[in-house]
């Protein structure tokens, strides 16, 4: 059950959501449009470019859910 919790915190929330979106955005922001399929690993060839977007997500995931929770935090508990 833990596990279970885990994978979709982690995950689901972190990586799909933070980090997916904001690498999205931030190359549709700066003009060099990704697809949602290929930031997300899906259409590589092979495993390591898969792993790597994974870790890329992973990392701007969790850089983009910190600030995001202390201000969620913030504005409950103010």
């Amino acid at each position: 059950m833990v596990d279970f919790l885990t994978e979709i915190i982690f995950k689901r929330l972190i990586v799909r959501l933070f980090g997916l979106y904001t690498r999205y955005f931030f190359f549709f922001l700066v003009g060099k449009r990704k697809t949602i399929k290929y930031l997300s690993g899906d259409d590589a060839k092979d495993d390591t470019s898969s792993m790597s977007q994974d870790f890329s997500n992973a990392v701007i995931g969790l850089i983009v859910f910190c600030p995001t929770a202390v201000g969620v935090a913030y504005l409950v508990f103010r």
